[in-house]
């Protein structure tokens, strides 16, 4: 799933542990995930690093924060993160929409396509889910005839225990 605007409010650019604010459904819906058996993952662009606004080493202390986070809610950690690094104009091609950094991902954790999906709150995070060939799951603030939306993360938690 998408990071900035999915798990944690979006605030442009966000390289300060402090500054990271979960949405309220977060914690809860990733409790629902794990309970229906799904191995959680991040996959996110953090052009901030590429831009020179921060170092990657202050997207790892908020991923690290992001696990703690999870531990002291007796949830598990997310299984990993993929993290693209670079500016859009870098031309790099793990950058989402592309689904290299998900492909990337299924491979390595050996992840049947057919039983994940790519949640996320912009369109390019569903483009990435389906040009990793999976499915592509919209939340929040975009929406898409192209791709389920649902209002929150826990409203999309929940439609997967019908």
């Amino acid at each position: 799933m998408d990071r900035d605007g999915t798990l944690i409010i979006d605030k442009n650019y966000l390289s300060r542990v402090e500054e990271m604010e979960y949405y309220p459904d977060t914690l809860k819906a990733l409790q629902v995930f794990q309970q229906l058996g799904y191995d959680l993952f991040v996959v996110t662009n953090q052009s901030g690093v590429g831009r020179g606004y921060f170092s990657l080493e202050a997207v790892y202390v908020i991923h690290k924060q992001l696990q703690n986070d999870l531990r002291e809610n007796k949830l598990s950690p997310f299984k990993d993160f993929a993290i693209c690094p670079h500016s859009p104009d870098d031309g790099c091609e793990c950058r989402k929409p592309s689904g290299q950094m998900i492909t990337d991902l299924m491979e390595k954790y050996h992840i049947n396509p057919d039983q994940s999906f790519m949640v996320g709150d912009k369109l390019i995070d569903g483009e990435a889910g389906r040009n990793a060939g999976i499915q592509g799951v919209l939340v929040r603030h975009a929406t898409s005839p192209d791709f389920p939306h649902y209002k929150t993360l826990m409203d999309f938690a929940n439609s997967l225990k019908k």
